[in-house]
């Protein structure tokens, strides 16, 4: 079934999966892998479940939180009756009854209007209005008051006279926040999406498989801040941190304690939430049935990760790629020095590809501004990297030192 039905099938999968989170974000990258779209909720096509949409997979309005299964049945039964919604107002004249102000809301910020024509933050201004005026407008049909115009056609959506405010929309970071708060995960896009290639040349291990690994393993994560603590130990009073990191399908809690908190201190690195960071760390897993221990040996920012990137390869299509944009790609990195080569991978018409190195004798410093600037001259997906191989040795040495120096604190005579 999934060579043949691959959406049916991992929209299956997902409806299998509904209880778990981990496994809804790993699935969810997984069909992003396969090419298959995932899709916000929609008050025109979704189930309440996941469901199969026009080749794509559709978030169920089940799915988003405050809505419920109850509301998201009578705004599917109401489809079913009469059709699709035509507009919002529409959609508030025959379900404005079944939800409330927060529900509208939630399905406003979740994506579930998106296909009515108006942006988010649109309807959001006018959901008040709306909903009285079309309340107002029932009750009267309901007694016999309607119009003469209501009567030839009790469907019209061009009578509410609310104007609707030509706004911008909501920024993406907030309608990627929104969709994380609403539905548990992210759907239009993930924040750490545009460090995606760095992340994969610097991993050496994905959150997801580090349970896979053996007891007192070297690891390098790349990811983003989803949360961080500091604390005090009650035994000793020592500071320590508790870093929730997030990378595209998974999150992993990582403790760190004194040297590496004063790592940051000395690199002034704040883990405010959306940061995206590199670690040098320690995951640790006496037991199969324990879940895995993270301790963090070092800290890194992304301008110091990119450091050890050691190539990158930029992938041009030689048969569309103009001479403009190319010197606008040497524009991109003129003047920034440093130890990354800089390949061009050039494709041609018959899908050969030739590998061109800018110069041998110098490379170039890579910052996040320049693939900010390559992902919008040749759009996203055009570059990868390579690192330098971690050290997973020295790691453990300093596991190793670590709890050396614990015990050494532990037996030490009280004064």
């Amino acid at each position: 079934m999934k060579a043949n039905y691959p959406v049916e099938f991992m929209a299956a999968i997902l409806n299998g999966e509904i209880e778990s989170a981990d496994r809804i974000a790993f699935m969810i990258n997984t069909c992003r892998e396969m090419d298959i779209q995932i899709l916000p909720p929609d008050v025109n096509s979704s189930l309440i479940q996941f469901g199969v949409a026009n080749g794509a997979i559709r978030f169920g309005l089940g799915a988003i939180k405050g809505v419920g299964e109850v509301a998201a049945a009578k705004i599917i039964e109401a489809r079913r009756q009469d059709g699709n919604f035509k507009s919002f107002q529409d959609f508030c004249e025959r379900c404005g009854s079944a939800v409330n102000a927060r529900m509208m809301e939630h399905l406003t910020r979740a994506g579930a209007f998106d296909s009515l024509g108006l942006r988010r933050s649109q309807i959001l201004a006018i959901a008040e209005p709306m909903l009285k005026y079309s309340a107002s407008r029932a009750a009267d049909l309901a007694q016999g008051q309607g119009s003469l115009f209501d009567m030839l056609d009790e469907a019209d959506s061009g009578d509410s006279n609310i104007q609707i405010p030509d706004i911008p929309e909501f920024s993406l970071e907030e309608i990627l926040e929104n969709e994380k708060q609403l539905l548990g995960f992210y759907v239009t896009g993930h924040p750490f999406d545009r460090w995606a290639a760095v992340g994969e040349a610097l991993t050496s291990c994905p959150i997801r498989k580090l349970d896979d690994l053996a007891n007192n393993t070297g690891v390098r994560l790349v990811g983003m801040v989803d949360s961080y603590q500091q604390k005090f130990s009650k035994n000793s009073g020592k500071q320590f941190g508790i870093l929730s990191l997030e990378d595209l399908d998974s999150t992993v809690e990582c403790m760190i304690y004194e040297r590496a908190l004063n790592g940051m201190a000395r690199s002034n690195i704040m883990l405010t939430p959306g940061l995206p960071v590199m670690l040098e760390a320690v995951a640790s897993k006496r037991d199969e049935n324990e879940k895995v221990h993270v301790v963090v040996d070092k800290v890194c920012s992304m301008e110091e990760a990119m450091d050890q990137l050691t190539e990158m390869y930029i992938h041009i299509d030689g048969t569309k790629t103009s001479r403009t944009e190319l010197e606008q790609l040497q524009k991109i990195f003129a003047h920034s020095p440093g130890k990354t080569k800089l390949v061009f991978c050039v494709i041609d018409e018959k899908d050969a590809v030739t590998f061109v190195e800018t110069s041998p004798r110098a490379g170039f410093k890579i910052r996040p501004d320049m693939l900010e600037a390559v992902d919008t001259l040749l759009g996203p997906g055009h570059f990868r990297f390579k690192a330098e191989p971690f050290d997973t040795e020295r790691a453990k040495a300093a596991a190793a030192w670590r709890a050396n120096r614990a015990a050494q604190q532990q037996t030490a005579p009280k004064e």
